[in-house]
């Protein structure tokens, strides 16, 4: 879904690559110019962003460079150089308080509902929604184990009111797949936007004809994963619509899918979840949820993510810092955060989230109350030989077949 950023943890008596950088002198590194949003860059161009100096791989505008870099390869527009200015690295946050014996409580009100793209495996014929996830294609509902309840549908993108999902209209997706899901007895988030989409919608008439085109007693919510390319009176708009539309929907949540870094870092959020967090205080929205993609972060320098003993990301501590992280320099309450890691191998090939880093961020989310956990996604959760990310396998090979949402699920306590 993504791309990001990394700090260091200490463990007992383990010395941090943090702290050990922190006692060398400080060293000056000259800037580059810094980067500006609406400049067009080209291949090999130079820029500076928040202490970090950057080379363009191509031509790039408006690609934030601390939420899209990656080097050769990833795909991503930027690659970090060096960090810039006076050096001094700063000393690490102290860790979040260890959880409690045993594990903590999942609080009321939590959501776990795994990603699931709806064109992998699409029937279409019948435009169900259906996946290999288990060995052989099925639908959807009969590979969800029994006590995963809610599942995210994504994407839907275009204009609401007359969105689409990767060509399948919005009336053929909704019949073939809300009433199947209320028989079921799953609920589920109806997940917009996407790295491949946008989603708009520009009043209030369309907005409520997109939620009553997927509404029923099982609709948990609606989902704005924002990374591609929304302006800003797009997003301006988007958060409008959600505070016109709670007096008619108050049991709708409400979620702002952003790009997060995994380190402690400032801003911690991308280009555009700066933008929203902007919006949301201008027009005063109060009810609502930030997902973080805690995944992808490019590099373990700059600051990106939290680090291993390795010097590599710590996915699991990167997951739990960016929820840290917003709600220290945005002031969301830890009940309105939740927190996407991508399973096992992200596009970044050194940054596997494992079957541990589930117990890590499951730990944190109970003892800090987040609002849910969500993963990238149901059908990467069959095993394959690390490499290069897959949409339908998780290149982990260590978790089974549905191994992760199980984890998920038992250590939940579900």
């Amino acid at each position: 879904m993504l791309t990001l950023a990394c700090s260091a943890i200490m463990t007992g008596a383990e010395a941090s690559p943090l702290i050990a950088a922190s006692a060398q002198a400080a060293s000056t590194v000259t800037c580059y110019p810094a980067w500006v949003a609406s400049t067009a860059y080209t291949g090999g161009a130079t820029v500076s962003y928040n202490g970090v100096n950057y080379k363009a791989n191509w031509w790039t505008q408006g690609n934030n460079p601390s939420t899209n870099n990656g080097g050769s390869g990833t795909g991503q527009p930027w690659t970090i150089v060096e960090t810039c200015g006076v050096v001094t690295p700063p000393p690490p946050p102290p860790p979040p308080p260890p959880p409690p014996p045993g594990g903590g409580t999942t609080p009321a009100g939590f959501v776990f509902s795994p990603y699931k793209d709806g064109n992998i495996n699409l029937n279409w014929n019948t435009y169900a929604m259906s996946t290999a996830v288990t060995g052989s294609t099925q639908t959807v509902l009969s590979a969800m184990p029994a006590k995963l309840t809610t599942l995210t549908w994504a994407f839907a993108t275009g204009a609401c009111g007359s969105e689409n999902w990767g060509g399948v209209s919005a009336s053929a997706f909704a019949a073939a797949n809300v009433q199947a899901f209320v028989n079921a007895g799953k609920k589920y988030i109806v997940s917009t936007g996407g790295a491949a989409g946008s989603f708009t919608c520009g009043n209030d008439a369309d907005f409520k004809k997109f939620i009553q085109t997927y509404y029923s007693a099982n609709l948990v919510g609606i989902d704005f994963d924002i990374e591609a390319g929304q302006s800003t009176a797009d997003i301006n708009n988007l958060v409008l619509r959600v505070k016109n539309a709670q007096a008619t929907y108050p049991n709708l949540r409400f979620s702002f899918t952003l790009a997060t870094l995994g380190g402690h870092v400032t801003p911690s959020l991308g280009y555009y979840g700066v933008q929203v967090m902007q919006a949301i205080q201008a027009y005063g929205l109060t009810n609502y949820t930030i997902n973080l993609m805690a995944m992808d972060y490019g590099s373990s320098a700059g600051g990106n993510c939290m680090l291993n003993s390795s010097g590599g990301c710590d996915m699991g501590a990167s997951a739990a810092q960016s929820a840290i992280e917003l709600h220290n320099q945005y002031g969301v309450p830890y009940k309105q955060i939740e927190v996407t890691p991508m399973i096992g191998g992200n596009d970044t090939t050194d940054e596997t989230f494992s079957i541990a880093d589930v117990t890590t961020l499951v730990n944190f989310a109970q003892q800090n109350g987040l609002g849910g956990i969500h993963y990238w996604s149901f059908d990467r959760d069959r095993d394959c030989a690390p490499g290069s990310a897959s949409p339908t396998c998780n290149t982990y090979g260590q978790a089974g077949t549905l191994g992760f949402t199980n984890a998920f699920i038992s250590k939940l306590g579900l």
